[in-house]
């Protein structure tokens, strides 16, 4: 079985045991009802044709997870168990056929395929198998279908960082450096019980990636959430949010479709920030910079606000009861990071994104783990069985080809060719830094 196949297993086991092991108080009886619930429930198990999981597999899943130290490790399969799974449709199909079946559910098998294929969820050219897709429709629970009296009751978390909302305000437009116009997102992650805003800023766009960065913020000020509420966009269903989620142990929760009410706390919010933010802001375009400036400000205020539902402000009431609170880990950032292994090339380069990094001459012919951000594909720590070797930099020939061989091979002091000697210069003059070959690292970095 592939990683990545065992990676989805481990999370979809996490999911299922997150109430269990995230540090969710239960109430007398909680517990038992919640795990009844849970083994009468239906699933779409990853590589699995079973839909229902019993309370002896939720017990050994806990146990694994408890024994790993709580790490994700613990719950992924050690032999292979996709014996009997839909080979033919892959996981994502599945996921796809099943919303859209969920959404609609009068449509047959050849307009759901139609819509995937629109969606380029499907190739145009790429073949399904039709017997395999209405075998897995028979799994589905439709049951449970969105009606007018659905029970919506309100609800409240018990406690800080039990639940954080996140959604997505459309701002104002902002000028960019270039002068140009462009529009602005507000994305804003809520804590359910205080109603304090966890982190929350104004971005040029909506993407994954700012999502993660986002979070990556408020677990730094406010530590580890137990749940994370989202709704269904496109960034909230990116697999590297889902995996982050997974590694630390937050269990990331997706609202219904078309139903938002269950993230009513953070809409309000919205509304507040329309009313009181947005409406009192000049005209005048202005930088994305200044734009997040005020509105900092304005967050303050908010926080030390009462709250007319909650009676207390939302920095009184977060910090009243901080026993649930996980603090962040020291390399929290490593959980957010994009990872890719690559052997070291002989002449000590590495190739990412079609462009080769040059790293220390130590690792050659090891391989090593790259670790970046996506949309920063450049800044590219070196890792090592877990050991940090500093940042990779983007290769110059032209520059290797002024270097001393020896200096270059060796990542010593840089020289400059003069006739036959090499002239060192001066650290001082290379801006305090090191070099892996002809790439400059800076002390803080290190």
């Amino acid at each position: 079985m592939k990683e990545v196949e065992k990676l989805e297993i481990a999370k979809f086991r996490f999911g299922v045991i997150s109430d269990f092991v995230t540090g969710v108080r239960f109430g007398h009886g909680e517990r038992e009802k919640l795990l009844r619930d849970k083994c009468a429930r239906k699933y779409t198990i990853p590589f699995s044709s079973r839909t229902n999981v019993s309370r002896g597999s939720i017990a050994l899943w806990i146990a694994k997870y408890r024994a790993a130290g709580n790490q994700l490790s613990g719950l992924m399969p050690l032999v292979r168990t996709d014996a009997g799974t839909y080979k033919k449709l892959d996981l994502s199909v599945r996921m796809a056929i099943a919303d859209l079946k969920k959404e609609h559910p009068k449509w047959t098998l050849k307009t759901i395929i139609a819509n995937l294929r629109e969606k380029y969820v499907l190739k145009p050219n790429e073949q399904i198998n039709n017997a395999t897709c209405y075998r897995f429709l028979q799994t589905l629970d439709l049951s449970a279908t969105s009606g007018v009296n659905a029970d919506r009751r309100s609800f409240e978390a018990a406690y800080p960082n039990a639940i954080w909302q996140c959604d997505v305000l459309h701002g104002p437009q902002v000028k960019t450096d270039s002068g140009a116009l462009r529009k602005s997102y507000l994305i804003a992650i809520l804590d359910d019980h205080s109603r304090l805003v966890t982190h929350a800023q104004f971005c040029l766009n909506e993407t994954a990636e700012m999502l993660k960065k986002c979070l990556l913020q408020s677990i730094q000020k406010r530590g580890i959430p137990q749940k994370f509420y989202v709704d269904n966009g496109a960034c909230y269903r990116a697999e590297a949010l889902s995996t982050t989620c997974a590694w630390l142990g937050v269990a990331l929760i997706h609202s219904r479709p078309y139903i938002p009410q269950g993230r009513g706390k953070i809409e309000r919010f919205f509304r507040n920030v329309r009313s009181s933010f947005l409406e009192r802001l000049s005209a005048e375009p202005q930088s994305l910079e200044n734009l997040n400036e005020q509105f900092s400000s304005w967050l303050d205020v908010y926080h030390n606000r009462e709250h007319g539902t909650t009676g207390q402000t939302p920095i009184q009431k977060y910090t009243a009861d901080m026993a649930s609170v996980r603090p962040a880990p020291a390399n929290i950032e490593s959980f957010f990071r994009e990872k890719e292994d690559r052997v070291v090339r002989r002449d000590r380069t590495v190739q990412l994104g079609g462009k080769f990094y040059e790293v220390p001459q130590g690792l050659i012919g090891k391989k090593v783990e790259l670790r970046f951000f996506a949309d920063e594909p450049e800044k590219i720590e070196v890792f090592l069985l877990q050991h940090s070797h500093g940042f990779a930099c983007l290769m110059d020939a032209h520059m290797n080809a002024s270097l001393g061989r020896d200096l270059a091979s060796s990542g010593g002091p840089v020289g400059e060719k003069k006739g036959n000697a090499t002239a060192v210069i001066p650290a001082k003059e290379r801006g305090g830094g090191f070099l892996f070959g002809s790439c400059h690292v800076q002390d803080e970095q290190q």
